[in-house]
């Protein structure tokens, strides 16, 4: 694992080693606490000695950019598609909240960089502009296509950022959003919606100062989307659909992957370390779960999707090797290894 993650992060030889094994570690026994962690890591010394270790390599602080560019690798050479979202918890009274921008990917979105916010609740568009700043400084070569995210993520000054940076919206607005000269409600634009119907704003209007399109749909349970994209609406309506794939994200890293919730840390530089190597062990068992079901396809439930998907299958392979150790098994590991190795 360290030969692997050498070239992506040129960091100091011990702290590679602690980042390597932490990796495993996690994935090995599916958690994020570092007092748990210190009996599964493959590290010298006593209990408490490597268990000082991964405290201490928490606080470090790895180097902007590093992870981002590890994480763009994976995906294919093209335009990205963007997805901006928060997930948060508590600890105690204390609100942990990570503004995330990940990529469209492959069921699951791609963690490519993230802030963790001062407070509880949404996040402002100074820390949004930020965000996708330091992003567009370490991957200037990138092009965006569209960025992805719900009725959270609104406001005059974000939506001309985006529009300054050449970066197309798909955006959910609110209800008592306002378009238009006349600033009239977005809702008062599309009444008496069938469930089911698909209807478009017949010309471009003014949103958040911004020309764009919008549309609006009603499921059968009777919710209201409306869009704010440019193009065309069912197009832009499938793309948002795909914003769906930061909820599993969300979901893999935390209650039903590596439950990055049950962490004590609350300091949001231990956080993002600590969220850096959670998501390397994220990505790696999903590219191996990729390349399982590429030997194997997974049946299908009758919608269409997989039984178990492929982060579930590259999990649990990955863990069985880890806690069965065999020369076959170390064997298995060292040819799922050169994934890494950009």
């Amino acid at each position: 694992m360290q030969t692997a993650l050498r070239s992506a992060f040129p960091i100091d030889a011990r702290r590679l080693a602690v980042l390597a094994a932490l990796v495993l570690a996690m994935v090995q026994a599916r958690t994020v606490v570092l007092y748990a962690l210190k009996s599964h890591v493959d590290l010298p010394g006593t209990l408490d000695m490597r268990y000082q270790r991964l405290r201490r390599f928490v606080q470090f602080q790895l180097p902007d950019g590093l992870f981002t560019r590890f994480a763009l690798a994976i995906l294919p050479a093209g335009d990205l598609e963007l997805i901006l979202d928060r997930t948060t918890w508590k600890l105690g009274q204390q609100d942990v909240n990570i503004l995330l921008l990940s990529a469209v990917w492959s069921g699951f979105s791609l963690p490519l960089m993230w802030t963790v916010l001062p407070h509880g609740g949404s996040s402002s568009q100074v820390l949004r502009e930020a965000l996708l700043t330091r992003f567009l400084t370490v991957c200037p070569d990138r092009k965006i296509s569209g960025l992805l995210a719900d009725r959270e993520f609104i406001g005059k000054t974000w939506f001309k950022f985006l529009d300054q940076h050449g970066i197309n919206p798909c955006i959910r607005l609110p209800a008592r959003a306002t378009v238009g000269i006349g600033k009239m409600p977005v809702w008062a634009c599309f009444k008496k919606l069938q469930p089911g119907e698909v209807r478009r704003w017949h010309r471009r209007v003014q949103v958040y100062g911004v020309s764009l399109r919008v549309c609006a749909t009603k499921n059968l349970a009777g919710e209201i989307l409306y869009l704010a994209y440019r193009g065309r609406a069912g197009i832009n309506l499938e793309r948002y659909g795909r914003r769906w794939q930061a909820e599993n994200l969300h979901s893999a890293l935390k209650t039903r992957g590596f439950n990055l919730e049950d962490t004590g840390v609350t300091q949001a530089e231990r956080i993002s370390t600590l969220l850096t190597a959670v998501s390397i062990a994220f990505i790696w068992t999903c590219v191996t779960g990729e390349l399982l079901a590429a030997k194997t396809p997974p049946k299908r439930k009758k919608h269409g999707h997989r039984t178990v998907s492929v982060f579930r299958l590259g999990l649990d392979h990955l863990q069985d090797l880890l806690l069965h150790p065999s020369r076959a098994s170390w064997q298995a590991l060292s040819g799922l290894m050169p994934s890494f190795d950009w």
